[in-house]
């Protein structure tokens, strides 16, 4: 009978620690302490642990190709980010090999195998809405393949991290539609799985109680799709005491938004209002031209890949701590409040 080679996730559950933490023990690393460096170094050699060698050759060999994930290239915001990213990339004389997900966590995985079987240099994902195991991404840590995370993050992985500050942003975008003298003011958000969507909820929630104006859970609305949030708002609009503003969390939910306010006939923002995070080409197919937060989508792909390039320019691996940046998002005042 064949066994199986003795690996990292095997020595941590042994020891009841992270698999990062393993990875880190067994490469010197200066922030894991000494004791846990000698369990974790006695246990290996007890069991015969044989480091990946192939796999941790991966970083050594200049292919200058650098992965890029994203859930899918259509919406407006990634094609934005691809930009950013493609800017630092093409400047370091490197190519970009973007594979999507399409929203498929089956999908993810592949194209992680995938890049890891075209010897990219580094990776740049966001995650699908599917995803809640992370196993195939504490998999490229562990084989020494610098990964960065952006919009779409995940937590508890010692990975540098890029998003913009969504509490502040929504927070901005509410305290405008208050301004404007809304009171029954609505949030669709998107999949709640993504920490977007909940830190832009907190945002929408930190607002309305700084302005003393309670919150009506029926006005809060998680869609998915921009059909779903069409269905979703036809519905809100259709009750006795519909909102007067509403606030969409991206680009998608805001067409969903647009769609169920313009086939109720309502008038932008005499009826109603509205206000969202979107990007520029998309604030403005609209008349009037939207009221948004910028998602900075091109400023993320950009920062998102500067880390990168510090990690494959670092030439002593540990030098650099896993550093998670936040980007600030202005207000861009258009017609719709």
């Amino acid at each position: 009978m064949k066994v199986s080679p003795v690996t990292i996730i095997d020595i941590a559950k042994k020891l009841g620690i992270s698999k990062s933490t393993v990875s880190r023990a067994l490469k010197n690393h200066p922030d894991i302490s000494q004791a846990t460096k000698d369990a974790v170094n006695k246990l290996a050699e007890s069991l015969n642990y044989v480091p990946n060698t192939v796999a941790s050759g991966f970083r050594n060999k200049k292919t200058k190709i650098i992965g890029l994930i994203v859930p899918q290239i259509s919406y407006f915001f990634f094609p934005s980010v691809v930009q950013g990213i493609e800017a630092v990339v093409h400047k370091k004389g490197y190519k970009l090999m973007i594979l999507q997900s399409d929203e498929s966590y089956e999908r993810e995985v592949e194209n992680l195998n995938v890049l890891i079987a075209n010897n990219v240099e580094g990776i740049l994902s966001s995650v699908s809405l599917e995803t809640r195991n992370f196993e195939h991404f504490q998999h490229v840590i562990d084989i020494g393949l610098p990964i960065v995370f952006f919009d779409r993050i995940v937590k508890g992985l010692d990975t540098d991290v890029v998003l913009v500050d969504d509490v502040t942003g929504a927070c901005k975008a509410v305290k405008r539609l208050i301004e404007a003298d809304r009171k029954r003011i609505a949030i669709c958000t998107g999949n709640m799985n993504l920490l977007i969507s909940n830190n832009r909820l907190q945002g929408y929630k930190t607002a309305l109680i700084q302005a003393e104006i309670s919150i009506d859970e029926d006005l809060i609305l998680s869609c998915d799709t921009p059909e779903e949030t069409e269905y979703a708002v036809t519905a809100l609009l259709n009750k006795p005491t519909p909102p007067d503003a509403i606030f969409a969390i991206s680009d998608l939910t805001m067409t969903g938004v647009m769609k169920a306010v313009f086939n109720k006939k309502l008038k932008v923002p005499e009826d109603i209002s509205v206000i969202g995070f979107c990007e520029e080409p998309f604030r403005s197919m609209y008349h009037p031209q939207l009221t948004t937060i910028e998602p900075m989508g091109f400023e993320i792909g950009h920062k998102a890949t500067e880390l990168l390039f510090e990690r494959l320019e670092d030439t002593n691996n540990w030098s650099l701590a896993p550093r998670v940046i936040y980007l600030d998002s202005h207000l861009k005042e258009g017609g719709s409040v």
